[in-house]
């Protein structure tokens, strides 16, 4: 049996106002000069379904927390079978702004949801796609949050306080230690 062409699933992750978007465009820039094709997406976001629950989860007045790690898990789900999978069986890179390490770090970490509970629902949204390498940006909280807040209107995960935040960084740092091969920090 001849063997599957398959693409590079990068990801990229951070807290707020790390540079996620800023260093996505840069690498899209090198790996198009290098020859590659790249598609670009995020999470949330990345389909049509994406978009509308992008706009619940960073601008709505209030989802709890169960129900933003269900959101999330469902945009996932979509995300994978409608763009990564096929960008990859066609061999092409898929550079994304987020994907399941930020809802460790987010909806485990820093909402204090059940890690086990969350890794088994990763592994039924992402459907085997895992990343190939995963970029994250670390930079502290308050230079983070400085430029996430200069942008304008906060939306709901920049408007958490601080601690917040310090949760989330804590669960990257976590992530890196346990997958040291796949998190480039």
């Amino acid at each position: 049996m001849a063997r599957r062409k398959k693409g590079w699933f990068i990801t990229l992750e951070g807290g707020e106002g790390a540079g996620k978007s800023t260093a996505l465009v840069a690498l899209r820039e090198r790996l198009e000069d290098a020859g590659h094709t790249v598609v670009t997406t995020r999470e949330p976001g990345g389909t049509s379904l994406g978009r509308r629950l992008r706009n619940e989860l960073l601008h709505g007045e209030h989802v709890a927390p169960v129900a933003e790690l269900l959101l999330y898990a469902a945009d996932r789900a979509q995300h994978v079978a409608e763009v990564i999978r096929p960008a990859l069986e066609r061999g092409e890179v898929v550079l994304c702004d987020r994907f399941s390490d930020s809802t460790v770090a987010y909806q485990g970490h820093a909402r204090g949801l059940d890690l086990r509970t969350i890794e088994r629902l990763n592994g039924l949204a992402q459907q085997r796609v895992r990343p190939d390498v995963t970029l994250w940006l670390d930079v502290p909280v308050e230079v983070g949050m400085g430029r996430a807040r200069s942008r304008g209107a906060a939306d709901r995960f920049e408007a958490e306080a601080v601690q917040f935040h310090e949760r989330v960084r804590e669960g990257f740092v976590e992530l890196a230690a346990r997958n040291p091969k796949r998190i480039v920090r």
